[in-house]
C-alpha cells in the first residue's frame, strides 16, 4: 500500500507537465506563424468572417454618424441642428 500513496501523487505531476508542454508547443507555433493544429481552413474562415464582421460594423457606424442624428454615449439620438 505505501507504493500506492506514491504513484497517487504523480499523477497531477503527469497532468501539469503535459498542458505545460502543450503550451509551449502551441507558443513555439504562434511565434513560427503557422497554427497549433496545422492550419486548417475552419481558423482561416473564422478570421475572415472575423474581418469581414470588423468591416461592417465600421460601415455601420461611419454612416450613423454621418446621417443627421448622433448617439450620444446612452445610446440616445439627437437631431443635430445646423
Amino acid at each position: 500500500m505505501a507504493t500506492g500513496s506514491g504513484i497517487g501523487s504523480l499523477i497531477p505531476l503527469a497532468m501539469t507537465l503535459a498542458g505545460v508542454m502543450t503550451m509551449l508547443r502551441a507558443r513555439r507555433a504562434r511565434r513560427t506563424g503557422r497554427d497549433a493544429d496545422g492550419g486548417d481552413s475552419e481558423g482561416a474562415r473564422r478570421r475572415a468572417d472575423a474581418l469581414e464582421m470588423e468591416r461592417r460594423m465600421a460601415a455601420y457606424l461611419a454612416q450613423r454618424r454621418s446621417a443627421a442624428y448622433v448617439a450620444d454615449d446612452d445610446g440616445n439620438e439627437q437631431e443635430i441642428r445646423r
